[in-house]
């Protein structure tokens, strides 16, 4: 990773502009992701998951090591009253606090380890930080997609794949069923997902 892609990934974003979810192909999105089953033995599946999962670690790494980033794992459950609080916190502070996904024992991930301060824990502490607090974008329909996008493009090869189904898949879950998705080793169609990506026209700020 050269220093102008570190600075470009996790620098603060100027202006972002907020893409909207195209709701018809979210809805697809959702009902194929609950429609398939999850394969944590398919050597595709797994090497996708397998290159998210290194690209993490090496965003991780440029995070804490280049950047001075501090990340503090938790067992506490809600260590931020808001997506807003998370992101002035970590953008004052330089200081994020993950709650590790170990406390729920339901919800392990079947292909990235979800230990205390394990891959998983990792990958969202990237997805927090180069997501959510470089473009100021909240948990929101809309700030979760923005968020996706932009960390597609920060992505290479099939951990782009596999970060569709984390990011775009299980929140399509959310928004079209109300209830957390359940974690999946499963990678989308490249159609839909692209024709998802695009999304609507992107919001403007100063429309009613």
């Amino acid at each position: 990773m050269t220093d102008q892609h570190t600075r470009e990934t996790w620098g603060v974003a100027g202006e972002t502009h907020v893409h909207r979810v195209d709701p018809v192909t979210a809805h697809e999105v959702a009902h194929r992701f609950l429609a398939t089953p999850s394969s944590p033995h398919d050597a595709t599946v797994v090497a996708a998951y397998a290159e998210l999962e290194s690209q993490s670690d090496m965003f991780f790494a440029a995070m804490t090591e280049f950047l001075g980033f501090r990340i503090v794992f938790t067992r506490c459950p809600d260590p931020y009253a808001s997506d807003g609080e998370l992101i002035a916190a970590v953008r004052a502070s330089n200081l994020l606090e993950v709650t590790s996904a170990c406390i729920d024992a339901e919800r392990r991930h079947p292909l990235l380890d979800s230990s205390f301060a394990g891959p998983y824990d990792r990958f969202r502490a990237v997805h927090d930080v180069a997501g959510h607090v470089r473009l100021g974008t909240g948990f929101d329909r809309e700030g979760e997609f923005t968020t996706w996008r932009a960390q597609h493009d920060q992505y290479r090869g099939s951990a782009r794949w596999a970060l569709a189904t984390e990011l775009h898949g299980e929140h399509s879950v959310l928004c079209s069923t109300g209830e957390l998705a359940e974690h999946k080793a499963i990678l989308l169609e490249p159609r839909l997902l692209a024709r998802s990506r695009r999304g609507l026209c992107p919001a403007s700020s100063s429309s009613s």
